[in-house]
C-alpha cells in the first residue's frame, strides 16, 4: 500500500512539473499577458508624469528591449531586470515568444513598422551567440561599431532605423550620443492602419480643457455606427472601442468623466485589466454610437527611459562599476542610453464603406465626443500587448 502511494505521489510530482513546464502557445501566452501589461501601465504613468500629458510611447518595444538586454545579463543585474519585465527566463517560452512576435510583425506588415537596436562597441568582443539570440528571438539587431568614430557610427545606426521604418523616421541618434560609452539602445516605431469603417471629416471644432476652457480647435471625424462602449466608473472614463482593418488590432479611447484628470487614466489601470473592459464589451454588446475623435498626428521622442526604468529599480545597467554582461562580452559593459521614436497617424481611412459606416444618426445613438484631453491605446487582441499608447491633450489642426 505505501508503494503505491508513494508511486502515487511521484506520479503527481510529475504531473504538476508537466503541466508549470508545458510551453505551448496557449501557456506562453498566459504567462506574458500580465508581466508584459503590469510594465506597460508603470511605465506609461511614468512617460505621463514626464510628457504633459500629450505624448504616443510603445511600451512592449522597452519590455523587449529591456528583456533582450537580460539575455546577456546575469547576477543581481538580471534580477533586476526580472523584477520590472518578469519576463520568463525558459528558454522553451522564450522561442514561443520568438513565434508570437513574428505572427504579431507578419499580420501587421503593412500598419506597423518597427526597428529596435542595440548599438555596442565593437572593441567590447560581443559573443555571436548574443547576437544571434536576440535577433531570433526579439528581432532586435545588434550594430557594432566603432565608437570611436562617432559621426560614422550615428549614421550607421540611423541608416538602419530609417530603412526599418520606411523612411517615416530618419534620425534617432547623433555623434555626441557617442562620446563615453560603450553601449545604447534605441528603437523606433510607427503605426498606420486603416479602420474596419471609415470616417467622414466635419471640419474644425473647438477642443476644451478639464475645465471647460477652450484651448484651440482641431480637424474632427466622425462615424455613426455599431460600437463598443462603456461606462468604466473603476477609472472613471467612458471606453469606446474603433475596431481596425485587422482583426487582431482595435483602439480604445478613454474619455475622463466630469472633471477627471486625463493623466490619472493609466495609473488607475494599473489596478485592472484590458480583460474587464473586453468582457464588460461582451455583456453589453454593441450600441449604435455617435462617434466624433479629432484627426490628429503624434511623433514622440522619449530621450529620458534611462531615467525612468532607474526609478523604477533597473539601476545596475547604467553603472559602469555593477553593471554585470557576461552573456554579452567578457569586457565590461554597461547601458548609457535608451531612447525611442514613436510616430501614430488617425485620420478619416477605412477599407470599405460598409452598412455601419452609413447609419444616420437618428436621435437614439450615444454620443461620443472627444473634444478634450483623452487617453487610448492601441491593443493587440491577441496577446494582449499594448503596441502603442499615448494622451492628447494640445490640441493642433492638421
Amino acid at each position: 500500500m505505501e508503494v503505491k502511494l508513494l508511486t502515487f505521489v511521484i506520479l503527481c510530482a510529475y504531473g504538476v512539473l508537466a503541466s508549470e513546464y508545458n510551453c505551448g502557445k496557449r501557456s506562453a501566452l498566459l504567462l506574458l499577458k500580465r508581466p508584459a501589461y503590469e510594465f506597460s501601465m508603470r511605465m506609461l504613468q511614468r512617460v505621463t508624469e514626464e510628457t504633459d500629458a500629450h505624448f504616443v510611447y510603445s511600451p512592449v518595444s522597452t519590455w523587449l528591449q529591456l528583456s533582450a538586454l537580460a539575455e546577456g545579463a546575469d547576477g543581481r543585474t538580471l534580477n533586476e531586470i526580472w523584477r520590472l519585465t518578469r519576463h520568463h527566463k525558459n528558454r522553451c517560452f522564450k522561442r514561443q515568444l520568438s513565434g508570437i512576435l513574428n505572427r504579431l510583425n507578419f499580420d501587421l506588415r503593412f500598419e506597423m513598422k518597427r526597428k529596435s537596436v542595440i548599438a555596442i562597441d565593437k572593441l567590447m568582443a560581443v559573443k555571436k551567440k548574443y547576437i544571434r539570440d536576440i535577433a531570433k528571438l526579439y528581432g532586435i539587431k545588434v550594430l557594432l561599431l566603432a565608437f570611436n568614430e562617432p559621426e560614422k557610427s550615428a549614421q550607421e545606426v540611423n541608416h538602419v532605423i530609417e530603412d526599418g521604418t520606411n523612411g517615416v523616421i530618419n534620425r534617432i541618434l547623433y555623434h555626441d550620443d557617442f562620446n563615453d560609452t560603450v553601449l545604447l539602445m534605441s528603437d523606433a516605431s510607427y503605426f498606420r492602419s486603416d479602420w474596419k469603417s471609415p470616417f467622414t471629416s466635419v471640419g474644425k471644432q473647438p477642443f476644451y480643457s478639464r475645465k471647460g476652457d477652450k484651448i484651440g480647435e482641431v480637424s474632427m471625424i466622425n462615424q455613426v455606427g455599431q460600437f463598443n462602449v462603456i461606462d468604466f466608473p473603476h477609472i472613471g472614463a467612458t471606453v469606446l472601442e474603433i475596431p481596425c482593418a485587422s482583426r487582431r488590432i482595435s483602439m480604445l479611447v478613454f474619455l475622463p468623466q466630469k472633471k477627471l484628470w486625463v493623466s490619472d487614466i493609466f495609473y488607475s489601470l494599473q489596478t485592472t485589466r484590458l480583460t474587464s473592459i473586453f468582457n464588460m464589451y461582451k455583456r453589453q454588446g454593441p450600441q449604435l454610437v455617435n462617434v466624433t475623435i479629432p484627426r490628429f498626428k503624434q511623433r514622440s521622442e522619449i530621450e529620458n527611459l534611462p531615467e525612468l526604468v532607474y526609478d523604477m529599480g533597473i539601476r545596475r545597467i547604467f553603472d559602469p562599476n555593477a553593471a554585470e554582461f557576461k552573456g554579452i562580452s567578457k569586457y565590461r559593459l554597461y547601458a548609457s542610453l535608451m531612447t525611442q521614436i514613436t510616430d501614430i497617424e488617425v485620420n478619416e481611412k477605412g477599407v470599405t464603406a460598409t452598412a455601419n459606416s452609413l447609419v444616420r444618426n437618428n436621435g437614439s445613438a450615444v454620443e461620443f465626443l472627444a473634444n478634450k484631453p483623452f487617453a487610448y491605446v492601441i491593443v493587440d487582441k491577441v496577446t494582449d500587448f499594448i503596441l502603442y499608447a499615448g494622451m492628447y491633450s494640445s490640441p493642433s489642426v492638421i
